[in-house]
């Protein structure tokens, strides 16, 4: 999952591009396209490759596997830049890439506002973008690969109010509201618990992608109220911290043991699937990263040969929707628990 710093402020002055729309030819399926070529497309060249940052097991994981996916599919997919979390070295970064006279750009924003500047400038130069995870609040970019990210809280929600049987009191730890999929994951299991569970209490703390937050934010509030569930926006950030304080406080228990607190998080890394297994992490929404892999790689390919899409169901069991000037993919995100957690589709059994 990706996770972001609210540095947008310093950064929206960088460019004054004015963002072009790329020319393409329409489909005439939805959710699929054909390979006419666009006016200076290019269906060869460098691909650049910005990423948000390197510092949890996902983001590693995907840039492997889009590596991975870019040597299999013939993509000469430059090595990854690191942002570091640092929205105004994104930028500078994606500006040397299109100095160098890349192709294309896969993008995993470090924040959806601050990109925008980046994003318009690839525009301007007729440099097709695709986004990984999150996407931008402005300009075009040819297809988001994501999930569904208000649908993996409604799961989680579904799946914690029916263990607490509709009761009680729940830790909602977000994810950096400044970005998208912060707002949606908190929204999907707010929204959800609120129509479908509302005798249970939830408190909303945010941890902005960042382990050190998560820790301390239930730390705060499991020492101080009674804590029927915990919700991680991320578990690739949250589950070590959480289970960390459980432990400390003497509340980390296995799923039917006496005061067990349900906890359910989104991403599906090895250590939550094995923290499954375990018995100490009830479920676990799984980020679909080997389709972020494959799709990203793809979708940049079919852009820079000039193959445009349409919103509606694709040939891979998700949904293309409009969202704003770009398209998004919606890939399905599956819930773990110990019935699935042996899957071998799964990106943290890999």
């Amino acid at each position: 999952m990706s996770y972001h710093s609210k540095k947008a402020s310093r950064v929206l002055t960088l460019f004054a591009a004015t963002a072009l729309t790329l020319t393409s030819c329409s489909s005439t399926e939805s959710g699929t396209g054909d390979t006419s070529a666009a006016p200076g497309a290019d269906a060869g060249g460098e691909v650049g490759y910005s990423e948000s940052f390197l510092t949890d097991a996902f983001q590693v994981q995907l840039v492997k596997q889009l590596t991975d996916q870019a040597k299999a599919g013939g993509v000469n997919l430059l090595p990854a830049v690191n942002a570091d979390g640092d929205a105004a070295k994104q930028n500078a970064d994606i500006t040397t890439l299109l100095g160098r006279g890349v192709k294309g750009l896969i993008v995993v924003p470090v924040d959806s506002k601050a990109v925008v500047p980046a994003i318009t400038r690839a525009n301007s130069k007729n440099v097709p973008v695709v986004s990984v995870d999150l996407g931008a609040e402005a300009g075009k970019i040819y297809m988001v690969v994501r999930a569904d990210n208000v649908y993996m809280g409604k799961a989680a929600c579904e799946y914690m109010g029916k263990q607490i049987n509709g009761a009680g009191t729940v830790l909602d730890l977000q994810g950096d509201l400044a970005t998208s999929n912060g707002q949606d994951r908190s929204k999907g299991f707010t929204t959800c618990m609120a129509e479908q569970f509302p005798g249970v209490k939830v408190i909303s703390k945010p941890m902005n992608w960042k382990p050190d937050e998560c820790a301390t934010q239930a730390q705060t509030v499991l020492s101080t109220e009674k804590i029927d569930g915990v919700f991680m926006g991320s578990e690739s950030v949250c589950l070590a911290g959480v289970q960390q304080t459980l432990r400390t406080q003497g509340k980390l228990t296995k799923v039917g043991e006496p005061g067990h607190i349900v906890s359910v998080g989104i991403d599906g890394s090895k250590a939550a699937l094995d923290a499954v297994r375990e018995g100490t992490l009830d479920a676990v929404i799984s980020q679909p990263l080997d389709l972020y892999a494959k799709y990203g790689i793809q979708y940049i390919k079919d852009a820079m040969a000039g193959k445009a899409y349409q919103p509606g169901p694709t040939d891979h069991n998700s949904t293309i929707v409009q969202a704003g000037e770009s398209l998004q993919d919606l890939l399905p995100s599956p819930t773990v628990t110990k019935e699935n957690v042996d899957d071998a589709s799964l990106w943290g059994n890999g």
